[in-house]
């Protein structure tokens, strides 16, 4: 078995945004100096993946945020079965990262578990019709695809509620 993680929102008193590194300069620097200023003017939720025997270590984290997507991005497989609205509400995972220090600890993996779970049950009490998110090179592409996200544009994938729903079930 390997280590016990939990995540919780970002709590900048106690986990160490300083000691967080991912490798990108850019998802580094959100996280120590942007993500608490997001979450306190309700722009984007900032969740954190920590270690249960050492709490203020961020192993990863990730942003959600309410989103869009315009009916004419979606293939007509898609929107013949859905209302004739010209969008439809999604849940924005902005961000996703793991410090270099966990990795092969699967982390990633228990990152996007995590999103997956709370936009479903978001999506419960706030309709949200799929979680979309930007990949930024093919690799992160590739990873999202793996847990059934699919090309939406050029840059943004997507996976309805329903198939993140069926892949949690599947676990």
């Amino acid at each position: 078995m390997g280590k016990a993680f939990i995540v919780e929102a970002l709590n900048p008193a106690k986990h160490r945004r300083e000691e967080f590194d991912c490798g990108v300069a850019a998802l580094n620097d959100f996280l120590r100096l942007r993500a608490r200023k997001e979450m306190e003017g309700g722009t984007s939720a900032c969740f954190v993946m920590v270690a249960e025997d050492d709490p203020g270590v961020i192993a990863g984290y990730y942003t959600l945020s309410a989103a869009t997507i315009q009916r004419t991005a979606l293939p007509e497989s898609v929107t013949k079965k859905l209302p004739r609205y010209h969008e439809f509400p999604a849940t924005l995972l902005g961000r996703l990262a793991r410090d270099l220090r966990f990795k092969g600890q699967q982390v990633g993996e228990r990152l996007m578990a995590s999103v997956l779970h709370r936009a479903v049950r978001a999506s419960e009490e706030i309709a949200s019709w799929a979680i979309v998110t930007d990949p930024k090179d093919t690799k992160a592409r590739e990873f999202y695809a793996s847990f059934g996200f699919q090309p939406l544009t050029e840059s943004r994938q997507f996976i309805t509620m329903k198939s993140a729903a069926q892949w949690i079930n599947a676990r």
